[in-house]
């Protein structure tokens, strides 16, 4: 900045000292100086032929008029002049000079000074000297803005662009580093950030990952613990004939139940948070269906069913937990029977879980296969709005589908399979 400041007091000096440089240093070609001897022989030649009755006046380097005592003009030579009285010569800062005869003045020489000619061409120069003043320094103008472009507002472009970059998170791009201009020092500095943020960010989304890592395997650690419990509470209550001890034991089943559910919720959300949530589609006997219905159901709310026989095309564990999800959220919400139905409709299976708990309202039915979605019935109850739709993804992943609908009094979730 010093230097800019520097070359911007140097080239107003310039627009306003050259032209005086310039007039002073160059001198008027066109201006002749008098020769004393000249006009001194003049003189002497006039006075030798002043008596005579004509007169052969002699040619000069300057123009001269010649008058009486009466300053009647005798004689004229040169042009550009209109000096031809005493007054008019004073006027114009002509000399005058005496005819001298026989020791008595008998006339006047005035000898042509030509000053606005002099005045004139001293106006022209000093006006192209201004012009080439004025020329100097637009040019040192533009320099010095070209100078300011590349040092300061480009790199400064450079810099805001590289920080709106920055702020929408591309961390990727460098800021290249050029020291040649102001912000040369900042910019090695601000790249330097840029990789620290860049490593920031990739060690939180690491950090991030590793925990939903560690949330995964403590779900999937829990399943095992709740599950022994399940079968303990299971053998207990079929070998115990007390009725109140039978329905303790049997409330710790429906308890382990539900914290089975939550968890394989909370894993199967977290897996695909860590786009883990694999299926494998393979061919499967609705048959098999059916069987895994039947094991879902252990409160017997699901009356007789029957699934068409078929082949389709889905992931046995998948559809384990889809189903266990529809019928664990009946028992929940609506608490009530439950129907199933199968039929077969172009290329898919289709099986409906209907309860009678009344279903939702109908602008909760578009969200409620959302993530964290729940109903307004669901108010008081335990859980977390993952269910149907981690159901309704697997679903999908397997080709298939997840449709929700209030039907006959209550709640209906139909499930579509590929057929194979």
């Amino acid at each position: 900045m010093k230097r800019l400041v520097f070359c911007f007091i140097i080239v107003t000096l310039i627009m306003f000292i050259m032209p005086s440089i310039i007039s002073m240093g160059k001198k008027e070609e066109n201006v002749t100086e008098l020769d004393s001897v000249e006009v001194n022989a003049l003189l002497s030649e006039i006075a030798k032929q002043w008596n005579n009755e004509y007169i052969d006046y002699p040619k000069c380097s300057f123009g001269y008029s010649v008058l009486d005592n009466n300053e009647n003009l005798l004689y004229k030579f040169g042009e550009k002049s209109d000096a031809e009285t005493i007054v008019g010569a004073t006027k114009h800062r002509d000399t005058i000079r005496d005819i001298i005869v026989d020791d008595a003045i008998v006339g006047k020489i005035i000898i042509y000074n030509n000053t606005k000619d002099i005045e004139k061409r001293v106006e022209e120069q000093l006006y192209s000297n201004y012009i080439m003043s004025a020329g100097m320094v637009i040019f040192f103008l533009f320099a010095v803005l070209t100078v300011i472009y590349l040092r300061v507002i480009k790199p400064f472009n450079k810099m805001r662009d590289f920080a709106e970059a920055v702020s929408s998170g591309d961390l990727d791009k460098p800021l290249e580093m050029d020291r040649r201009h102001v912000f040369g020092a900042f910019t090695e500095s601000f790249d330097i950030m840029r990789e620290e943020l860049k490593i920031a960010k990739e060690r939180e989304l690491a950090a991030n990952q590793s925990k939903k890592e560690l949330v995964a395997q403590l779900s999937h650690d829990i399943k095992t613990p709740v599950a022994s419990i399940k079968a303990m509470s299971e053998v207990l209550s079929a070998k115990e004939e007390r009725e109140k001890v039978k329905d303790k034991l049997n409330a710790i089943g429906a308890k382990a139940d539900q914290i089975d559910n939550l968890v394989s919720n909370l894993f199967v959300s977290t897996l695909e948070e860590l786009e883990r949530l694999e299926v494998n589609g393979e061919e499967m006997e609705s048959t098999t269906l059916a069987q895994y219905i039947s094991d879902a159901d252990y409160n017997n709310r699901i009356d007789d069913f029957e699934i068409p026989e078929c082949i389709v095309l889905c992931d046995h564990l998948r559809v384990s937990q889809v189903i266990s999800n529809i019928i664990y959220n009946s028992y929940k919400y609506a608490d009530t029977a439950i129907f199933v139905k199968g039929n077969i409709d172009m290329d898919y299976l289709f099986v409906s879980f209907t309860d009678r708990g009344g279903g939702v309202s109908e602008e909760e039915l578009n969200l409620i296969t959302e993530k964290y979605r729940r109903g307004a019935n669901a108010e008081g109850k335990q859980g977390t709005g993952l269910g149907l739709y981690i159901s309704k993804e697997l679903m999908e992943n397997m080709m298939g589908s997840l449709e929700v609908t209030n039907a006959d009094g209550g709640f209906r979730v139909t499930l579509g399979f590929k057929l194979a």
